[in-house]
């Protein structure tokens, strides 16, 4: 990587992110810009002396607004230089009612997906030949997922993009059920989109990777929960990790993704990578060319982007 070069990463602030900035800028000869909704979460990184190699700019992906404005700040501060890769990682998992955004996005589609599809259009041209995109996906995504269906997740349910956008997905279901299929669905939009990008875009210029980091406890993700589950998630899940195939830490997850930024060679456009780097498995439908054509079309038209 040269000196002239940059990767950007999105949720930056806390759990599998702030993971990979700390390792990435301890390991790495990189500039980092980085987008968070908490940025003063990274004062301790950006105090310090390795804190010249580090921009950090707020950034929430559920706003498109605030995705343009960040894009339009990350094109000025690179100045002549290029981007390396792009990690698009920031996501929430909410099990309240429907929310929809300004935008009149349901939520947990906008941040985990949409907001993620036009910053990745914004910067495209930015990005070098051979650099990547890698995209955080989940294994939840899979009704066939064993250990995510032990956590109550049915897999992803798609009956069209429009429906996804607008979170109308089983409404027979309860309000915490909801919450838990629209973040299934938008992991699952993340591989249908990394897929369909590989499709469209030449690997020789952009690799597009979707990566499941696996269940990591301890971190913020289950912050809408009840007490009890928070408790289970932070305290008890990091202790038995050993036991359950797909839990992983946030340290290693962490340290595949950068491996996955900083070796983009080693990843084949259009893979669904798992955190022991290996090749992990998708859900029938995130196979669908179908599905997502449908998802960029709307996606495309939502985000106001010209393909």
């Amino acid at each position: 990587m040269s000196g002239d070069e940059s990767l950007v990463l999105t949720g930056a602030t806390s759990g599998l992110g702030l993971r990979v900035v700390e390792r990435l800028i301890g390991t790495s000869g990189a500039h980092l810009i980085v987008g968070g909704r908490s940025p003063e979460k990274l004062a301790h990184l950006t105090s310090s002396g390795r804190g010249g190699r580090l921009t950090v700019l707020p950034l929430d992906t559920a706003q498109l607004a605030s995705v343009a404005a960040f894009a339009a700040e990350v094109r000025t501060r690179l100045g002549p230089g290029r981007i390396r890769g792009i990690a698009c990682n920031a996501g929430i998992q909410t099990v309240g009612p429907k929310a929809m955004t300004e935008d009149g996005v349901e939520v947990t589609f906008a941040t985990n997906h949409l907001g993620h599809f036009a910053l990745v259009h914004a910067l495209l041209d930015r990005v070098v030949p051979g650099g990547v995109v890698v995209t955080t996906a989940s294994g939840t995504h899979d009704p066939g997922d064993r250990l995510a269906r032990r956590f109550g997740f049915r897999g992803g349910f798609f009956p069209s993009a429009a429906a996804v956008a607008k979170g109308d997905l089983d409404p027979a279901a309860s309000i915490g059920q909801q919450g838990m299929d629209r973040y299934a669905t938008s992991k699952l939009c993340n591989i249908l989109m990394t897929k369909e990008m590989a499709r469209r875009v030449p690997a020789d210029r952009v690799r597009f990777v979707a990566y499941d980091p696996g269940l990591m406890p301890g971190t913020g993700l289950a912050r809408d929960r009840s007490a009890l589950e928070r408790f289970g998630w932070s305290y008890l899940m990091p202790a038995m990790r050993w036991i359950f195939p797909g839990v992983s830490s946030a340290r290693q997850s962490a340290t595949t993704l950068a491996d996955l930024l900083l070796k983009p060679s080693g990843a084949v456009s259009g893979s669904y990578i798992d955190f022991t780097g290996h090749p992990a498995a998708a859900s029938a439908d995130a196979e669908r060319p179908d599905l997502a054509q449908d998802l960029f079309s709307v996606s495309a038209q939502l985000a106001g982007v010209v393909p």
